[in-house]
């Protein structure tokens, strides 16, 4: 039994003709030799026509157009027919007995003519057919050389024009350019895809009226690329400044559109043109996320780059067989303990080339992500990680965790986990001895995903640590899904931090935002005792940087933890963060006697304080001679009891320093001179206490000089005033305090 089938076949689809004729007897002859061939569509009038062509323009094949019209006439339509983009590609055949116009007519676009009278059907089917043949197949083409969203030529077309015109101007100068969009994938995240077409639809026609005006092809190569080749000029910033606009949206509110141009000047044309552009490209990639300077020039030293990237390259699976590359550690230290400890080590790879000597990994690390060979080099430094655990728990009994590098790729491989679990097996480690470092960035392109496959990898028992946090544009709120067990702080938001401006609140701030959500802080980049002192009164439990060691080979890593006592055990809550322990004491920041802080912390305190809520109070121990007379063990126990009376009646947030023999200064945070009562009367208790026998001690006073930030009138530093005010004090008689 047959089957009933219904064929749907664009070959067997009639086209359609719209004839433009008033005369029913022309409209008649028309049909009777035309009418079996194709499907016919009748206007009587220009306006009528027009009409059809705005409704129906997309499934019409060919114009069959009278000049001679009532109201507007057919010269008119056709007009505003090509003057159209929309429109402009419907071929017109004119129909007409005027021979004087067919030259106006073909200066207007019409692609035929049909004489009146009419010739024999044979004659003007022929003529239909060639024009319908001749217009699908220039539209064919045309799609075919175009990107559909822009119009603008796509890369395969736009390579073979550009040498195209190399051919018919050999002796012009030409440039090549790059256009990106900064961060195009948040201008689709924040307001959707259609928005973000208008975007680029806006950029192609700021291009494309460019070259109409001034020479040259434009191109979209990829999502949001553009490439230009034109003749050489020098005003490409304003350029650039064209491009830039700015978006709004009610909901999603305002956005400003940055893009950034790489520029090839006067391209040497022995070059083939993909690297003309590969050189423009490579410029661009160098100011990227760069919104001061966003155009960059390519030049020999890029050029150099451009050579020494070819050779590292060529040369990288040699160095994987031959072990050219080298696996380094840095030690983490815990700083919340009584003394640093050491927790763990970052593996650090370098390459000692034979010919180039040690490559800067600024260098192929970056040059390896970009060509996909960073995932052989990952796996390379896994198995080299893994095994110097397993030889250093083998040989000195010590067990270090050691944290390495899974790039983006990486995650998007089937077989990470497999791989990952094989190292461990091999090498009979724990899953948390092999802790995985995973940048800010990875999270933030196709979340989803790599959220599920690092919450499997925590399941299997591995420790994750989100790399670089702070220089990336994850949202904050992804913390509360981010599968995590450490936050690593950005090496260069760490040295922002600390610059000539020292300015720490975001760091307080991302800190305490960790805290919050039960993640252990690391602080990579420390290299000064201020940076660790400071980080620890932050908060931040793990700091690792030159201020310990730089990274080390794994023979002189392992000669390190050996020559000192370093290992010890890490105390945690039951949360399993760091758990803290007695104050954090270096001989460079604390006073040896009491265990408050010295001098040096003086100064890194009070540069840190709130400058406009503070008092600064330095009190002196009275008749600090006759007490040493007793001798120093009496001498120090008194300073002790004064520390501790000093601690037991100011907050957590205040600092105590002990800054000579008998002088302690305080820094009271948050309070301005309307808290002065509320200061009189601590040190007024204070002194009280003080009086107080205790133990073998002798009551004693304090004379203290106090100076608010907010003073009337100040007369230089606050620190300086409360001097003032303790010495005028002091002239008038000891204990009790006053004020600057």
């Amino acid at each position: 039994m047959a089957k009933d089938k219904t064929s749907f076949r664009i070959t067997e689809e009639k086209r359609r003709i719209l004839i433009i004729e008033d005369e029913i007897i022309n409209q008649e002859m028309l049909k009777e030799s035309i009418a079996d061939h194709y499907d016919i569509i009748i206007a009587q009038t220009g306006e009528e026509a027009l009409d059809i062509v705005h409704e129906e323009h997309e499934t019409i094949s060919v114009v069959l157009l009278d000049l001679y019209l009532p109201g507007i006439k057919g010269i008119d339509v056709l007009k505003k027919i090509k003057g159209d983009p929309i429109y402009a590609h419907l071929p017109v055949i004119v129909m007409t007995s005027d021979y004087e116009a067919e030259v106006e007519c073909l200066t207007y676009g019409a692609i035929d003519f049909i004489s009146k009278p009419y010739p024999p059907s044979e004659v003007i089917l022929a003529r239909i057919l060639r024009t319908v043949e001749l217009s699908e197949n220039r539209d064919t083409i045309h799609w075919a050389e175009r990107d559909h969203l822009t119009g603008l030529y796509n890369k395969e077309f736009f390579y073979h024009y550009a040498m195209q015109l190399d051919l018919y101007h050999k002796g012009m100068e030409t440039d090549a350019v790059v256009i990106d969009v900064n961060h195009f994938h948040t201008v689709n995240d924040r307001y959707g895809k259609t928005r973000g077409d208008e975007v680029l639809k806006h950029i192609a026609e700021s291009l494309h009226e460019l070259v109409t005006e001034d020479g040259g092809i434009v191109c979209r190569s990829e999502a949001d690329t553009f490439m230009l080749y034109c003749p050489h000029r020098t005003d490409y910033e304003a350029i650039l400044q064209e491009l830039t606009f700015t978006i709004e949206d009610e909901e999603a509110g305002e956005s400003h559109i940055w893009v950034r141009m790489g520029v090839y000047a006067a391209v040497d044309k022995a070059l083939d043109i993909e690297f003309r552009f590969d050189r423009a490209k490579m410029a661009a990639d160098t100011v990227k996320g760069n919104l001061t300077n966003p155009i960059a020039y390519y030049d020999e030293s890029m050029h150099d780059a451009e050579v020494l990237a070819e050779q590292l390259i060529a040369d990288f699976h040699t160095a994987i067989r031959e072990k050219q590359f080298v696996v380094y550690y840095q030690p983490k230290y815990n700083v919340q303990q009584a003394e640093p400890v050491l927790t763990s080590a970052e593996a650090l790879v370098r390459w000692k080339h034979p010919k180039l000597g040690m490559v800067n990994p600024g260098v192929f690390i970056p040059l390896f992500e970009d060509n996909g060979l960073i995932q052989e080099l990952d796996h390379y430094v896994w198995s080299e990680a893994a095994a110097q655990i397993h030889d250093w728990k083998e040989r000195l009994q010590l067990s270090i965790p050691v944290s390495v590098n899974i790039s983006r790729v990486d995650l998007y491989g089937p077989e990470l986990v497999d791989n990952l679990l094989k190292l461990i097996r091999i090498n009979r480690l724990e899953m948390e001895e092999l802790i995985l470092e995973i940048t800010e960035s990875a999270y933030t392109e196709n979340s989803k995903m790599i959220v599920k496959k690092v919450e499997h990898l925590r399941q299997l028992g591995f420790k994750i640590e989100m790399d670089d946090f702070g220089s990336g544009y994850s949202s904050l709120s992804m913390l509360s899904t981010m599968p995590i067990d450490a936050l690593k702080l950005d090496m260069q938001f760490i040295r922002g931090a600390f610059n000539v401006r020292k300015d720490t609140r975001l760091l307080d701030i991302m800190i305490k935002l960790a805290d919050a959500f039960e993640l252990i802080t690391i602080a990579e980049g420390v290299e000064t005792a201020e940076q660790v002192f400071t980080l620890k009164q932050l908060g931040c439990d793990v700091i690792q940087g030159y201020y310990f060691s730089r990274p080390l080979p794994a023979d002189e890593f392992e000669k390190y933890i050996t020559s000192q006592n370093i290992m010890r055990p890490v105390q945690r809550n039951e949360n399993g963060r760091i758990a803290p322990r007695d104050d954090y004491s270096y001989n460079a920041l604390h006073d040896e006697v009491t265990g408050l802080y010295n001098y040096s912390a003086f100064d890194v305190l009070f540069r840190d304080a709130d400058q406009e809520h503070l008092a600064i109070l330095i009190a002196d121990v009275d008749d600090y001679d006759s007490i040493k007379q007793k001798g120093k063990a009496y001498a120090d126990k008194l300073i002790c009891h004064v520390a501790q009376v000093l601690k037991a009646n100011f907050r957590s947030v205040d600092y105590i320093c002990r800054l000579t023999e008998n002088e302690f200064v305080v820094i009271v945070t948050h309070v301005t001179k309307a808290n002065k009562e509320t200061v009189f009367s601590k040190i007024d208790k204070i002194n009280r206490s003080l009086k107080t026998p205790w133990e073998d001690i002798q009551p004693v006073d304090l004379t203290v000089g106090i100076a608010f930030s907010d003073r009337t009138k100040p007369g230089s530093d606050v620190f300086k005033d409360a001097d003032t005010a303790l010495q005028r004090m002091k002239e008038i008689k000891n204990s009790g305090y006053s004020v600057f």
